[in-house]
């Protein structure tokens, strides 16, 4: 196995693509026994893990620097043409869902795949793609600017992330300095996230009622193929949060306000846990990551060749820095 650094990017030739899925839809289509279908399935199969595998690597490692240029026009390349790749995938589900074979084809493949088909094909439509482009271009535009911020905090430049113990410290005074900077980032960006927000609320009730939803809700739901359950789902859930959860948690505020010595919490107080302070981490990153190998191999035979895996072959990315990806 190839560690991270070392497995091989190279763009996707979309219209090459476009060809062999065109191809194989044909020969799906005209397929004249379940055997046949079931073999092109797999083929189809191949071909949509090679592109989303190739998209994940250059994901990822635009999200470890996004000032990365290579992956960053990667990252751009993908906004621009995952339209196209949703056109073929949904091409694909509408010839699944009309196999002369569906009954076997789920008896194989089981009900799920032809669930997240019915959705795939009633989110996308090709009236939406420059709408889909847009709203790529807009969520790139909000992971860049959270991922560039620079906020100045003892004397020192930091990111998002690099606030977080300032916001944890012992000192209420440092928690309500570091809450105060933190935020005042969003403050000074205010602007560009509103304007960011505006555009996307606007592109995507485009989407949704270019597809026939009344809203986005519906459409948000359908797109994460949530097919067991939606907004009614969901509303219960919150109502029950809200009945039995949100009392408890009341009690907890206060048990811990007295915990750390504060008369009244406020939002840079609720952070701390104990009055001597968090846990924190203790001993330089190798140190922790050492410390977690043995736990794990303490744990159980599998779990040790895991993260022994993980590490041989740089499969985890876990120190904060700088144009890295907030999240």
């Amino acid at each position: 196995m190839k560690k991270f650094s070392e497995l091989p990017y190279e763009r996707p030739d979309i219209a090459k693509l476009k060809e062999k899925s065109d191809e194989l839809l044909k020969r799906f289509n005209e397929a004249d026994s379940f055997e046949m279908q079931n073999e092109i399935m797999k083929e189809i199969n191949k071909m949509r893990n090679h592109i989303s595998t190739v998209s994940t690597i250059a994901s990822v490692r635009h999200s470890i620097d996004t000032r990365d240029k290579k992956y960053d026009e990667e990252n751009t390349f993908y906004d621009q043409n995952s339209p196209l790749l949703q056109e073929m995938t949904t091409d694909y589900y509408k010839a699944l869902n009309n196999s002369k074979f569906k009954e076997q084809l789920k008896e194989k493949w089981g009900n799920l795949i032809f669930d997240i088909a019915h959705l795939e094909i009633k989110t996308f439509s090709k009236e939406i793609m420059d709408d889909l482009k847009k709203e790529n271009e807009l969520v790139t535009n909000y992971q860049k600017l959270t991922s560039g911020a620079k906020i100045m905090f003892k004397g020192e430049e930091r990111n998002l992330s690099g606030m977080t113990p300032f916001m944890q410290d012992k000192d209420r005074t440092v928690r309500k300095e570091a809450s105060n900077a933190l935020f005042g980032f969003f403050t000074e960006n205010e602007k560009e996230f509103d304007d960011i927000y505006d555009q996307l609320v606007k592109v995507r009730t485009s989407i949704a009622k270019k597809l026939g939803y009344d809203n986005f809700v519906q459409l948000a739901y359908d797109r994460l193929t949530r097919s067991d359950y939606g907004p009614k789902e969901v509303a219960n859930y919150r109502k029950q949060i809200h009945e039995q959860v949100v009392p408890f948690a009341t009690e907890l505020r206060k048990r811990q306000a007295e915990r750390i010595g504060v008369d009244k919490m406020k939002f840079y107080d609720e952070s701390l846990k104990f009055s001597s302070g968090n846990a924190t981490p203790k001993g330089e990153p190798k140190f922790i990551v050492q410390a977690a190998k043995n736990m794990y191999h303490e744990m159980s035979q599998e779990t040790g060749e895991f993260i022994d895996m993980m590490l041989e072959n740089e499969l985890m990315d876990l120190e904060t820095k700088k144009g890295k990806r907030p999240g």
